[in-house]
């Protein structure tokens, strides 16, 4: 059944061949993201992750840690090594996301963790950098400087946690910091990158995309990617496919697992959201 509100920003898991079907007809490709949040389903979770992979070979996979329990540290991680030493057998790439300042930090060291381990002949394993942070630049250029053996996946993001994370005073005060301290990643990255390091630039601010366009074909740049949601700025992935590689965030699960999900891009993307419904 299709549902037009949901279905432009979500899908049942039904529905997920034909969704990815009709977006590779745009030359877009897929990350796909299970919604299930709720860490009591952690064991269900792990394995609705595990088959996706097995069915889905050389795709990309977005994995909310909360989903598999990040309290119980030793059960995580060994979640999260048999989905990634999946993904490394199917070819394919996982990208842990962000999440709130409560979990934040650990998720931050599983993912150094998992890059350190995974990623030593090519990138398998991305981090995510929320720059709504005050700290997320500084911890990009440490990640980007340090001493090391392995490749950096970076996903840059803006940030989605912003009424969970705006008590903890961790947030730029004003919007225009966070987007400053987006271009300035993308800048630092650009300048500092190692062989093999890999940048995805989630986002639909097109001052963002313009520049990472710009660094691209100044620096002669084929690390850089793009990514945007399902259902919004459809036409700003439409024209970055033509010469970059671009990716829709494809969200897939029960309708009341969706509505997290979909909380936080009605609030992140308010703006947007209301063009739709003028």
């Amino acid at each position: 059944m299709i549902i037009p509100f949901l279905n432009r920003f979500t899908c049942s898991k039904k529905q997920l061949p034909f969704v990815i079907q009709n977006l590779s007809k745009k030359n877009w490709s897929v990350i796909l993201d299970y919604t299930n949040e709720n860490k009591k389903n952690h064991e269900k979770n792990f394995k609705e992750l595990m088959n996706l992979i097995e069915i889905y070979p050389k795709q990309h996979f977005a994995i909310k840690l909360s989903s598999l329990n990040i309290e119980n540290t030793t059960m995580m991680e060994r979640y999260i090594r048999n989905i990634v030493e999946k993904s490394i057998e199917k070819k394919s790439i996982i990208y842990i996301d962000a999440e709130n300042y409560k979990i934040q930090d650990k998720i931050g060291k599983v993912s150094d963790a998992l890059m350190k381990q995974y990623n030593q002949n090519n990138v398998n394993v991305f981090k995510t950098y929320q720059m709504y942070r005050k700290d997320s630049y500084s911890i990009l250029q440490n990640d980007l400087l340090a001493d090391r053996t392995h490749h950096l996946g970076i996903k840059l993001v803006r940030g989605a946690y912003y009424n969970e994370d705006v008590k903890y005073n961790i947030l730029h005060e004003l919007i225009g910091d966070t987007h400053m301290y987006y271009d300035e990643a993308i800048k630092f990255f650009s300048t500092y990158y190692s062989e093999k390091d890999k940048l995805l630039c989630a986002t639909h601010n097109e001052d963002s995309i313009v520049l990472a366009k710009y660094l691209i074909e100044k620096n002669h740049l084929k690390n850089i990617e793009f990514s945007q949601l399902l259902g919004m700025s459809d036409e700003i992935s439409t024209k970055l496919a033509k010469n970059y590689t671009v990716y829709k965030y494809l969200p897939y699960g029960k309708f009341q697992d969706t509505i997290p999900y979909l909380s936080r891009r009605l609030y992140e993307n308010y703006p947007m959201l209301m063009y739709f419904f003028r």
